[in-house]
């Protein structure tokens, strides 16, 4: 490593593990200008990749992850960290599976997660989901919704029959 202010290489005076142990935390000097300095080391991961229905590669997005799950989390009793808790257990899993996983394993795991975590919040993820076998018990409603499968579940006959399913 060179010193920033004069490009002399510099010495290690110290090293430390840093971050539990995701990083190596160096103390340095210069012994031309004795300028002192502190480098950290942190592996650089390979990018992961969610493979989409149609084959497409695209590259793991957290952020995009994260706001799908607060979206459906909107007006729930659900604290930010939390949300960030399943992302990153999803991103780890995502990297145990070699870098690379199919989006509907993705939804999947999401969809367990805020089970636990909170029904309506599964409920709205669910709804955005365009795979019915996401659905509660397995129903669905003739819309494909998974909350109107539950509503119609517990109409009357007569109020099912006007929403279009006759039972």
């Amino acid at each position: 490593m060179v010193c920033p202010a004069c490009q002399s290489p510099t010495r290690v005076l110290e090293s430390r593990s840093a971050d539990a142990g995701g990083a190596v935390r160096r103390r340095r000097e210069c012994p031309s200008c004795g300028r002192r300095f502190t480098t950290y080391e942190r592996p650089e991961l390979e990018p992961t990749y969610v493979v989409k229905r149609d084959g497409e590669r695209q590259r793991f997005d957290r952020t995009k992850l994260r706001a799908a799950l607060l979206n459906a989390a909107h007006k729930r009793p659900v604290e930010p960290a939390a949300i960030e808790a399943i992302v990153g257990r999803i991103e780890a899993e995502v990297e145990r599976a070699g870098g690379e996983l199919a989006a509907e394993r993705i939804g999947e795991l999401c969809l367990s997660e805020l089970h636990e975590l909170d029904p309506g919040a599964y409920l709205q993820f669910a709804g955005t989901l365009d795979q019915p076998e996401f659905a509660i018990s397995g129903q669905t409603g003739p819309s494909g919704s998974v909350r109107l499968a539950r509503e119609d579940s517990q109409l009357p006959p007569q109020a099912a029959r006007r929403r279009g399913t006759d039972e």
